[in-house]
């Protein structure tokens, strides 16, 4: 039996691989799950496909600005180089207490390997907070986790998640989201801008899989 959850959680680009192995945790946690794109019908569709594929769970699909409306946790899961943009179109439609969750990064892909791309702002989540209202804050959370890792729903994660904000309540709220996932144990990373070293975590665990011709290279933190 699927326990319920208080927490509405949307996600924006939910359609993506990112989208959809988030949205299959999350669904199996209990939580009601809002998929958000472009188009309605592909929305509609991975909703349809996921809750098939897990009896029970509550979800829907709908395009990405009516999806922001619903969210009590706004989980961003497209390509950080369309974040900004998406933020903007949906910066009016924002309700109270919601929290916009951070999944991109801004990582540079060369014939060296995989790289963080440098901001004007401390990490990627501090360029695009300043794309929400001042009464929404922006919490960074699962960086360091692969789409391919998150989509194997019928197994634990086995790892920790780091967890960065600068509002206190909203961290909070991630974490206690986060901690519903079997096998994870989220830990509070401190203020927004030490996103910076998770950012750089997901591109050394980008060039581990590479390396080691693997797909699942994450983190867990030791003595804590």
């Amino acid at each position: 039996m699927i326990t319920t959850r208080a927490e509405t959680i949307a996600l924006l680009g939910g359609t993506g691989k990112e989208g959809q192995g988030l949205a299959a945790r999350f669904a199996a946690a209990g939580f009601d799950v809002v998929i958000g794109s472009r188009e309605a019908e592909k929305a509609v569709a991975s909703a349809d496909a996921l809750a098939a594929r897990i009896p029970g769970s509550r979800v829907r699909g709908c395009v990405n600005p009516t999806a922001a409306q619903a969210g009590d946790l706004v989980v961003l899961c497209v390509p950080f180089d369309r974040a900004a943009a998406l933020l903007d179109e949906c910066r009016a439609l924002w309700k109270e207490g919601c929290v916009v969750v951070d999944t991109t990064v801004p990582l540079r892909f060369d014939a060296s390997g995989v790289s963080v791309l440098d901001l004007p702002e401390p990490c990627g989540s501090e360029h695009l907070s300043k794309h929400l209202p001042d009464f929404v804050p922006m919490v960074a959370a699962f960086k360091t986790i692969s789409a391919h890792t998150l989509g194997e729903i019928e197994k634990p994660l086995d790892c920790d998640l780091i967890v960065c904000g600068n509002d206190a309540g909203g961290k909070a709220r991630v974490i206690g989201a986060a901690a519903t996932f079997a096998g994870l144990r989220p830990l509070d990373g401190g203020p927004l801008r030490h996103a910076r070293a998770i950012e750089a975590m997901c591109a050394l665990a980008i060039g581990l899989n590479r390396r080691y011709k693997a797909k699942s290279a994450r983190f867990r933190v030791v003595g804590v």
